[in-house]
């Protein structure tokens, strides 16, 4: 037992120390950078660049966790810990991979080739979204992690309690970052639960009922976390800023936003005509009169009702779209690992004539497909949703083909075959060999897009120097924002530079901002305060904007009055004169 607990501590060391020093040399070799803009706006609000003030109620990340973080931009405001947060994520489920060859009782050059080939498939598939991170699949893959971990615990070794609490923390981590990301992996977990909890025994079934303690301490936590969350959220301010993100979310993530030329007549009810109209299409939501939930929830209705399908096209729509996120090539770093494992499963079922350790992979299989219809039914399958889908599914399809090469003692006993053992040797090769092209493509990647999109960075950086001034810019503006790069040197304080709309628009937190930057109308304080700015990129040309103001002020033109360079771009700031 003493041995045991031993190699167990052992193994748990020497398997995040590896994944720290990985985070560490990628940290050092490519960087990380945020990928999407929402999160650099919840980083933003965890470290008070939003607000002023660090604050925990970061939207989609769990309250739980955006607390956590908030205090330690606290403690120093200068590192990014949301950013090392969310890459660290995949680091974490790492280690907990590692943690599950370096576990067994095998000898130090199987656990060197275990490691070799779970550091090169790690490399393939993730080393690409470390280095430019977004926090949908930072949520997926330590759950993916917590699943191969389950799947690969092996009945007749006993509950390792190491094992439970990795597997726990896992899960929790997945849901605090991305709460449905945890139900997409709950599938694949209520099958392996099912396939330990009910087992054959003649004349009928036995249940292990040590299987329930697991799921109990995992709904459990996320109970707590949950009531945390509601609480969290209370209010009349923050019920009503919900329906606001629910419609917004149905209306730009999926449905669209609805065509004034379809329903001139249905907008001109609700009071807006084709320039604010096309300010929504720009999510200018600022700029639209009287923006609220009860708006927000018509217009999403409208949206749904001018992009209905029938039920026919709707299911061929959904079954087209779920095949093609399913065999896209962009996937393959990932689905193939996931191909070959499915079909070594097969090979050894057949020529081991051991069919029925085909069953629990069927249902699993079953399960995913189903997931995976779901999703294309309902049109949500974004990139980083299906990438996240492909994780799961590889991660699950590992852990069977594991608990099969680990049944077969023969097979993997060191130096009783050698053609096996060059076999070995080879994939591991492959699989480094791998892992270090995806490195070189992800150094070349961070280097373009710092270049590119780095100085929409440094423009808000200037912008908090400049304490009398305001900017507006156009919410796709900030939407590259591949240079906002992970630090630990960063400048705290509030950012001057502020989109025209997006998701937090109407939330407790932007009427905070607002408040705290002495504006009471956005529409109002460019019209009317002389040091509030539009702010165009590039092209000098202000485009819908002057189209808007002129419209709705006649006799009004917005006014180049300088220009910002900054990096190799230039930034033209407008105001509304009267001509």
């Amino acid at each position: 037992m003493r041995e045991d607990r031993r190699r167990v501590g052992t193994a748990l060391g020497v398997s995040f120390a590896l994944a720290f020093l990985c985070g560490v040399l990628l940290y050092h070799t490519t960087g990380f950078i945020y990928a999407i803009a929402d999160d650099v706006i919840m980083r933003d609000i965890a470290s008070g660049a939003f607000t002023g003030t660090p604050d925990g109620h970061l939207i989609f990340v769990r309250y739980v966790l955006g607390f956590f973080l908030s205090r330690l931009y606290l403690l120093n405001g200068s590192i990014d810990w949301y950013g090392f947060f969310m890459a660290g994520s995949l680091f974490f489920g790492l280690a907990v991979i590692l943690y599950r060859g370096m576990s067994a009782k095998k000898s130090p050059a199987w656990k060197a080739g275990y490691t070799g080939v779970v550091l090169g498939l790690w490399g393939i598939g993730l080393m690409p979204h470390v280095a430019q991170f977004e926090w949908t699949i930072c949520a997926a893959f330590p759950g993916a992690a917590a699943l191969y971990l389950y799947i690969t615990l092996r009945d007749r070794e006993g509950r390792q309690l190491t094992d439970i609490i990795l597997i726990w923390l896992s899960l929790l981590l997945t849901f605090c970052i991305r709460y449905d990301v945890f139900f997409m992996v709950m599938p694949g977990f209520g099958i392996a639960f099912l396939w330990k909890f009910v087992k054959r025994k003649r004349p009928g079934l036995l249940y292990s009922r040590k299987e329930l303690f697991l799921p109990l301490l995992v709904f459990a936590g996320v109970g707590v976390i949950t009531l945390i969350e509601n609480g969290a959220y209370s209010g009349a301010d923050w019920k009503e800023f919900w329906r606001f993100q629910d419609a917004r979310s149905q209306m730009y993530d999926y449905s669209g936003v609805p065509s004034f030329e379809v329903a001139p007549a249905y907008f001109e009810e609700i009071g807006l005509d084709v320039h604010e109209v096309r300010n929504l299409r720009h999510y200018a939501l600022y700029l639209v009169e009287d923006m609220d939930a009860e708006m927000m929830e018509a217009l999403s209705e409208e949206s749904r009702r001018q992009t209905a399908l029938g039920g026919k096209e709707q299911l061929k729509a959904g079954m087209k779209l779920s095949l093609r996120e399913l065999t896209s090539p962009a996937y393959f770093p990932v689905s193939l690992p996931a191909l070959f494992f499915f079909m070594g499963i097969l090979l050894y079922a057949f020529l081991n004539h051991k069919r029925g350790v085909l069953i629990p992979l069927l249902l699993f299989l079953g399960a995913e497909g189903m997931l995976w219809l779901l999703l294309g039914f309902a049109g949500r399958l974004p990139e980083r949703v299906a990438f996240s889908q492909h994780l799961i599914m590889m991660l699950g399809l590992a852990a069977y083909f594991f608990r099969l090469w680990m049944a077969d003692k023969e097979r993997i006993e060191s130096g009783k075959n050698r053609r096996q053992s060059v076999t070995a040797l080879a994939v591991i090769v492959l699989c480094l060999l791998g892992a270090a092209l995806q490195l070189q493509r992800a150094v070349l990647q961070n280097r373009e897009k710092r270049a590119a999109d780095g100085s929409y960075q440094l423009f808000k950086e200037a912008c908090k120097e400049e304490k009398e001034k305001l900017y507006f810019i156009e919410t796709f503006m900030a939407e590259p924002v591949g240079g906002a790069s992970v630090t630990t040197h960063g400048k705290p304080g509030i950012s001057r530079c502020l989109t025209l709309g997006d998701w937090y628009t109407t939330s407790p937190l932007d009427e905070e901002r607002m408040k705290a930057l002495g504006i009471e109308n956005v529409e109002k304080t460019v019209l009317e305060n002389p040091n509030a700015f539009i702010v165009v990129r590039d092209v000098e040309d202000p485009g819908f904007l002057d189209t808007y103001f002129s419209y709705k002020y006649p006799g009004t033109k917005l006014v180049c009055q300088g220009v910002k360079c900054i990096g190799d771009r230039n930034y033209y700031l407008y105001r509304p004169e009267k001509m």
